[in-house]
């Protein structure tokens, strides 16, 4: 049985910082996360400094977190969100990665970890995700992570 890599870095779910804000406009500024996600293309300081101030907002109305930077080691290499929350019943999640992080199982760790720790959290029967059809690698994720296709908006 091969031994497990020590160079293996987990993926970890924080707050976003002030200081992310150069390293969020590198890693969204990526016509590949524009092509499947609503964020601009190109993607700038400012617009990483207003999605700052978002989620400073939302964590300030709700009393929690609920959009998280994920981070390999020190260094940030996507992020996770949960959306339309209604406790008890369902919420939505999105999440993207950085392209240099991509293809390593980052992100099926991460949906899976915070899907439990959403049903937890918030008692939620259901978790939705929409996907473009075309991001077969999302798919794959939320596939290997018991998600069932329900159909095409």
């Amino acid at each position: 049985m091969p031994e497990p890599s020590v160079e293996r870095t987990l993926p970890l779910l924080t707050r976003f910082r002030a200081g992310d804000r150069d390293a969020l406009a590198g890693l969204l500024n990526d016509p590949s996360i524009a092509g499947f996600t609503s964020v601009p293309h190109p993607y700038t300081r400012e617009d990483a400094d207003r999605w700052l101030r978002f989620v400073n907002q939302t964590t300030r109305k709700y009393g929690e977190t609920r959009q998280f930077a994920i981070r390999c080691g020190e260094e940030l290499a996507g992020g996770f969100d949960f959306r339309h929350l209604r406790p008890a019943q369902k919420g939505e999640i999105g999440y993207w990665l950085g392209s240099r992080f991509r293809g390593r199982g980052i992100m099926t760790e991460v949906v899976g970890g915070a899907c439990g720790y959403a049903r937890e959290r918030w008692s939620l029967e259901r978790i939705e995700a929409l996907v473009y059809p075309h991001n077969q690698a999302s798919i794959r994720v939320l596939e290997k992570n018991g998600f069932d296709k329900e159909g095409l908006l």
